[in-house]
């Protein structure tokens, strides 16, 4: 995500409560007021800041030196299709874990590798 795809008035929602994994997927509604050069600012008594990820991410990360760094979607959209990959991530690691990888065919597998190669 890149600053520029933000604009002045926009409507977009953080997540996040800036303290712990307990509210990591709370999201809130909030305004852009500023666009600068590295940082999306937001409407609220702070006038958070948000920047770029180093990696091509669906959000932008707050800037603070405190605390966990919430997320901004530029959508409720994207909010939703980030809360469900998150979510399909951890269904397929505890799939795939050591104690339940023995129960699933050759097939299976086979189709599963299939999947996961053609997306490489």
């Amino acid at each position: 995500m890149k600053i520029t795809e933000f604009k002045v008035d926009q409507t977009v929602y953080v997540m996040g409560d800036g303290q712990g994994q307990k509210n990591r997927f709370q999201t809130h509604e909030v305004k852009v007021i500023k666009i600068g050069r590295k940082y999306v600012t937001i409407s609220g008594a702070w006038g958070d800041q948000f920047k770029e990820t180093p990696e091509s991410r669906p959000y932008l990360i707050e800037h603070t030196e405190v605390g966990m760094h919430r997320l901004l979607f530029p959508s409720s959209e994207a909010v939703h299709d980030y809360v469900e990959r998150e979510e399909l991530k951890t269904w397929v690691r505890e799939a795939a874990g050591w104690s339940k990888i023995d129960r699933y065919s050759l097939d299976q597998l086979r189709a599963v590798k299939k999947i996961l190669e053609a997306g490489a």
